[in-house]
């Protein structure tokens, strides 16, 4: 039996501003799961919710305060009109830091500058990975959008950030999936041709039986595999596996008509 592994994304809030007919909220969403890479490769979900009313008309300094207020510290997104004129969204950081601001060359003018920026919705997914485990910061991509240094507050946002026009589509074909496959439903081999093309070369290469790989959607190629027999589920339930089974990343076949994607529960 093969078992492929449900994903696992961080989530964020999303509050809309402003009304949208289910067109535009429909566009949003399938510019929102192209940019994050789902179903397969998801790097980041949204609980898309109307905002509260105390959010409509406020400034976004006022809202990440009382985000703050109620124990909800991560980062978040907000949706106005700006979705209709740009296809962008708002993605909300934190305010800027003393070392942000005491500092011979500052990036901000004060502590109550928030780190925020407008963002085509495609790229808001690769954004948030790059300011949150990459190197980048909200101010470098400010600076290239025409915000001058010291970022001041309230600052105003010459143009929408783009990420230069990236090509995501060549990222999204390399996502992969994880499946767990039980004795009888995979090969091996230790051949020398085989491992010496996967890097670093492993001792043992599996992939699935050609039959299950299209059962199950899968282009079907030699990878590395791990012998498991537990895996904790995104519930926090662990789901046992029978001895031998391996954990394999293969490519989702794209000639296949896959479910669509499942937006969090509570979600517009």
């Amino acid at each position: 039996m093969v078992f492929i592994e449900p994903q696992d994304a961080p989530r964020l809030n999303a509050y809309v501003l402003t009304d949208l007919s289910a067109e535009e909220l429909n566009s949003f969403k399938k510019a929102f799961e192209y940019g994050t890479f789902a179903p397969f490769g998801t790097m980041l979900e949204l609980i898309l919710k109307k905002a509260p009313d105390d959010y409509l008309n406020r400034p976004h300094s006022y809202i990440r305060t009382r985000e703050n207020e109620a124990g909800r510290t991560d980062p978040f997104i907000l949706i106005d009109e700006q979705l209709r004129l740009e296809g962008a969204v708002w993605y909300v950081d934190t305010f800027a830091a003393d070392f942000e601001v005491d500092i011979d060359e500052p990036i901000a003018a004060s502590t109550a500058v928030l780190w925020e920026i407008l963002v085509q919705t495609e790229y808001l997914p690769i954004s948030w990975a790059t300011y949150q485990f990459g190197n980048g910061h909200i101010h470098a991509d400010l600076d290239y959008c025409g915000v001058k240094t010291p970022v001041q507050e309230n600052f105003k946002q010459p143009k929408v950030n783009r990420c230069d026009g990236m090509d995501l589509q060549p990222l999204r074909q390399e996502q992969t999936m994880l499946i767990m496959a039980e004795p009888g439903d995979f090969e091996k081999s230790t051949d020398e041709e085989v491992l010496k093309g996967l890097v670093p070369p492993p001792d043992v290469a599996y992939r699935l039986k050609e039959e299950v790989a299209r059962e199950f959607g899968v282009l079907n190629q030699w990878v590395d595999g791990i012998e498991t027999q537990s895996r904790e589920q995104p519930d926090g339930t662990v789901k046992e596996f029978p001895e031998g089974t391996v954990r394999l990343q293969l490519k989702p076949d794209p000639n296949v008509s896959w479910p669509p994607y499942k937006w969090p529960e509570g979600s517009l």
